[in-house]
């Protein structure tokens, strides 16, 4: 793989070229050079791969390079060096392509191996994905509708749906959708962060699943400053209390919201009102007490807010495709 330095800096590129032990993990570098117009003029004239790029640098800055690359050098990819820690230098970055943002603050030699390790594996994912995802864009782009929208924090069956849809993407597709669906939460929960450049979707999922937790434990810590903690509060509770008779006028002020905007907002967040949010989530806990065996159907039914069995039976018929009496026969023989 064809490396270019690119670094205003001239003891950082000399420094970058001789602490990398760049040989060992498939690497030539075959230049270096000192701002975005010198890179043009030299990926005119000669093979490269990869580029390895500094953000601030004069006339043509990294982010710049990269998008006029994007246009003339397509096949070529990057890395973004840069003394930012910023979350939105490294978003913008993985959003337009990039393999990896390295911080020079946080960069130490130890890490050398490891970064190039990484680099070459994205690389060559990218390589073998480049074909692929041409063919699963449409699949690409519904699963990026999907992370987009809030209501994978609030539903278990739609966040086990989708990590499972996910693992079928490359790692690069996975990791902008994650990176532009975690700006779009944080834009709406006022936090700061940042979504971690990872190896695999796998980890990507494993760390999607930990942050979700979090949201649910914060959620009960704390006051709810926002909408997404005051929702995922409103669904601990539920599940807390699902024997009862729910009402959104309760569980609205509970958490101080008006009647109306909870409902609005319940819906827009979870993309179902909160009656049927209660309804699948009493079915839910029906079908798990069911599978259980150590109660009886009818008892059940009690105790999850149903006087009238036949109802009961009924709704859990919609919800599943068949009567309780066949959900637990069919349970047995599983």
């Amino acid at each position: 793989m064809k490396v270019l330095i690119v670094d205003d800096d001239k003891l950082a590129r000399k420094g970058l070229v001789a602490i990398m032990d760049w040989e060992k993990y498939g690497f030539e570098v075959v230049g270096d050079v000192q701002n975005g117009r010198k890179a043009l003029e030299f990926l005119r004239n000669h093979p490269v791969d990869i580029v390895f790029t500094d953000i601030d640098m004069p006339e043509i800055d990294g982010l710049e390079l990269m998008q006029m690359c994007g246009e003339e050098f397509p096949e070529i990819k990057f890395v973004i060096l840069s003394v930012y820690e910023n979350f939105s230098y490294a978003q913008t970055a993985i959003r337009m392509g990039a393999l990896d943002y390295i911080s020079k603050i946080s960069f130490s030699p130890e890490e050398c191996g490891t970064i190039l390790e990484r680099v070459s594996a994205k690389y060559m994912q990218t390589c073998r994905d480049g074909h692929a995802e041409e063919e699963n864009q449409e699949k690409v782009e519904e699963l990026n509708r999907r992370w987009m929208h809030t209501r994978w924090i609030f539903s278990e069956k739609e966040f086990e749906d989708l990590c499972q849809k996910t693992k079928e993407i490359s790692l690069r597709s996975a990791e902008r959708i994650f990176v532009k669906s975690f700006h779009n939460i944080q834009l709406l929960s006022d936090e700061e962060g940042e979504f971690p450049s990872l190896d695999t979707v796998e980890e990507m999922l494993d760390w999607v699943h930990r942050w979700r937790e979090h949201i649910y434990e914060e959620s009960l810590s704390s006051s709810q400053k926002n909408d997404i903690s005051a929702f995922a509060a409103v669904i601990k509770y539920v599940d807390g209390h699902i024997g009862e008779d729910l009402r959104s006028e309760d569980v609205a002020e509970r958490i101080g919201m008006s009647r109306s905007y909870f409902s609005t907002r319940f819906k827009e967040m979870t993309g179902e009102t909160f009656h049927q949010y209660v309804i699948h989530r009493k079915m839910k806990t029906a079908a798990e007490w069911i599978e259980d065996g150590k109660k009886s159907i009818t008892r059940i039914a009690v105790e999850l807010g149903y006087d009238n069995f036949h109802y009961f039976a009924k709704v859990f018929a919609r919800e599943h495709g068949c009567t309780p009496s066949e959900y637990r026969k069919e349970s047995k023989n599983v």
